[in-house]
């Protein structure tokens, strides 16, 4: 990792709960996924001020890969997540996306390949609505990782359920950061 990208995620983490960032642990975890498994493509749903962008993007540097993130704050957050991937220089591996998931996700035509890796990290109960347009955008061997499996785990059971009930994922909660549901398309 860059010496300005640490610089970057460091100074982030100061403000990580005004800006309901993901911990430092799912970050590393995040970038290690991408870098092992060569994850190419990422949606993420909830870009924030960039930080778990900025953990990802540094990943996808690694695999040629490129970031589509999602933010419907226009006035504050989408803002301050493009200063991030500008002062870390990543504005050529990432499409930021202005608008509420799920009606904003690119169409297939906007993103001709499937994702391989989808991050969800926005309003809890719409994750249901998130999974279902996602879904078929994800490639067999692909990943949807959806964040605060544990802090909001009374939010997400309608989610949980429905992923866990879905024959063609697998899908395994893990306790690094705030709990993460991690689920593989395997059909």
């Amino acid at each position: 990792m860059k010496k300005r990208v640490k610089e970057i995620l460091k100074s982030l983490e100061k403000t990580r709960l005004e800006y309901w960032n993901i911990s430092p642990e799912t970050g590393r975890f995040l970038n290690i996924l991408i870098k092992t498994m060569e994850v190419k493509k990422v949606l993420e749903i909830g870009t924030s001020n960039g930080y778990s962008g900025l953990w990802m993007l540094d990943g996808l540097s690694k695999t040629n890969g490129h970031l589509w993130t999602m933010e419907s704050h226009e006035k504050e957050r989408f803002l301050l997540g493009k200063n991030t991937f500008e002062k870390a220089g990543f504005l050529n591996r990432v499409t930021q996306i202005l608008g509420h998931a799920p009606e904003a996700i690119p169409s297939e035509k906007m993103s001709t390949k499937l994702f391989d890796l989808v991050f969800l990290d926005a309003t809890k109960y719409e994750y249901p609505s998130y999974f279902d347009v996602i879904k078929n955008r994800v490639k067999k061997n692909g990943f949807v990782i959806a964040d605060n499996a544990n802090s909001h785990a009374k939010e997400l059971k309608p989610y949980f359920k429905k992923v866990l009930s879905d024959k063609n994922w697998h899908s395994v909660k893990l306790d690094i950061g705030a709990g993460i549901m991690v689920s593989l398309k395997i059909l």
